[in-house]
């Protein structure tokens, strides 16, 4: 009769990366050695032996080195350090590292695309009859650019962009319920752990823009890693943590779209933009008249502005790294503009198979040799039959580069007013009360001095 190996005399093991290279995870024999070598780790360190699993879950996810960051700590800073570490799902990042950055897989799916641009024709009656609902992505970490949606990044009207946007999308609902008070419009904002208390409190200093009921939804965050997976800490032991992305909150979206059961169609709207209109009459008339799925803006460029969705050669794909040249001449970058069909998501949910795919999906983003992990709100045309592409021209993207963009909305804002031929230094801005002005109603000014506020 054959010996069960796993009853076998475990060979003395030491709490070395050898050892731990050494585990075999398919042998239950190794489970025991793991929790040996967990145990000894917890004595060695003066630590509470009920952080044994939370160990085990480390040196099986290939976190060794949080280990000997242990070393430096006293007794009260490690039960402190170790507690904060378990709400870590170490083998979701293992899992993720392996499968979206290290297999290098290519990132691209494909869809049913109409292409549309240069429509003037306006739809208010969606949202005279609130059958058109808002989603304001506000999460985001700001690691590039600090408190860019909250602070003056040099407008003429110095102004902050949540003040701007909120200000749009006041404007554009009294336009179409023709001055009449809001009531309990629906109006959705997206938050990360990172800005959530600071923009409510600044929300509340406004009285919430006179919105009676904003809901708000939290995006879930993740460990940053670096090129060998393992998990980045900065200063004072803390786990760099980044929000997974908007492409998270669909299933927080249902409990919004039964509070507003009128409802058809909801925009998700990326403040970034400082040319984007909330609830744009333009793309409502467009998806209405299409019945599509869904409806996204892009523009055209040949550079690499952000961490987006590209649309080329009938594929929608992701360029991982931000100095990677693009091939082709021209292609098509999504923007944070995106409007569903509220029946498709009802649909979506009853669809195993696409709710599957799309809750599969995750982007893996490289700055430097750092790795995060993110979910786009765009993925989700992957699993639509039918997804309107509107090429726009407008655009003022603020990613890093405050002075750049407030130059790119003041070149627009000329355009509109037949002011081009200026300098970039001349400043113009057209404020939220004019932002739904038809291009003739906004005719050329004379004696202009700058910078211009219309």
């Amino acid at each position: 009769m054959g010996i069960c190996t796993s009853q076998n005399d475990a060979q003395k093991l030491e709490n070395s990366e050898e050892d731990y290279q050494k585990l075999d995870f398919n042998r239950v024999s190794t489970y025991q050695k793991l929790e040996n070598i967990a145990n000894n780790i917890a004595t060695q360190q003066q630590i509470d032996t009920i952080f044994s699993s939370l160990i085990q879950r480390m040196i099986a996810s290939r976190q060794t080195h949080i280990l000997n960051m242990l070393e430096k700590m006293d007794n009260k800073k490690k039960q402190q350090f170790m507690t904060k570490l378990e709400r870590i799902d170490f083998e979701f990042i293992d899992s993720l590292f392996h499968h979206c950055y290290k297999q290098n897989q290519s990132d691209v799916f494909s869809c049913n695309v109409i292409q549309s641009i240069n429509s003037q024709e306006q739809n208010y009656d969606l949202i005279k009859k609130h059958k058109v609902g808002i989603v304001l992505l506000c999460g985001g970490r700001s690691s590039r650019l600090s408190d860019k949606l909250l602070s003056d990044i040099g407008l003429p009207s110095k102004k902050c962009v949540v003040q701007i946007m909120m200000e749009r999308l006041k404007k554009v609902i009294q336009i179409a319920s023709e001055n009449k008070e809001i009531v309990d419009y629906p109006i959705a904002i997206v938050l990360s752990d990172q800005n959530s208390d600071k923009f409510q409190q600044y929300l509340k200093s406004k009285r919430d823009f006179g919105f009676q009921s904003i809901t708000f939804l939290l995006e879930k965050s993740q460990p940053v890693v670096d090129i060998k997976g393992q998990v980045v800490f900065e200063y004072e032991n803390q786990v760099i943590m980044t929000p997974e992305g908007t492409g998270t909150i669909f299933i927080q979206l249902n409990s919004f779209i039964n509070k507003f059961p009128n409802m058809e169609y909801i925009h998700f709207f990326g403040l970034d933009n400082l040319v984007g209109l909330p609830l744009d009459p333009i793309m409502l008339n467009i998806i209405c008249k299409q019945k599509a799925d869904a409806l996204c803006k892009v523009i055209e460029t040949n550079q690499i502005l952000d961490d987006r969705l590209f649309y080329s050669n009938k594929q929608f794909k992701t360029i991982k790294e931000q100095d990677q040249i693009i091939k082709e001449n021209q292609i098509q970058m999504c923007l944070n503009d995106l409007y569903l069909s509220v029946s498709f998501l009802n649909k979506l949910k009853q669809n195993h198979e696409k709710a599957l795919k799309l809750n599969q999906r995750y982007h893996s983003i490289k700055r430097g040799d750092n790795i995060q992990f993110e979910k786009h709100i765009q993925d989700i045309i992957e699993v639509t039959d039918t997804t309107i592409l509107y090429q726009t021209k407008d655009y003022a993207l603020l990613i890093d580069d405050p002075k750049k963009a407030v130059i790119q909305l003041s070149n627009v804002h000329k355009r509109y007013l037949n002011l081009e031929g200026t300098q970039d230094k001349d400043l113009v801005e057209i404020t939220p009360q004019m932002s739904y002005c038809k291009r003739e109603d906004l005719k050329k000014i004379e004696n202009i001095t700058y910078p211009l506020i219309i």
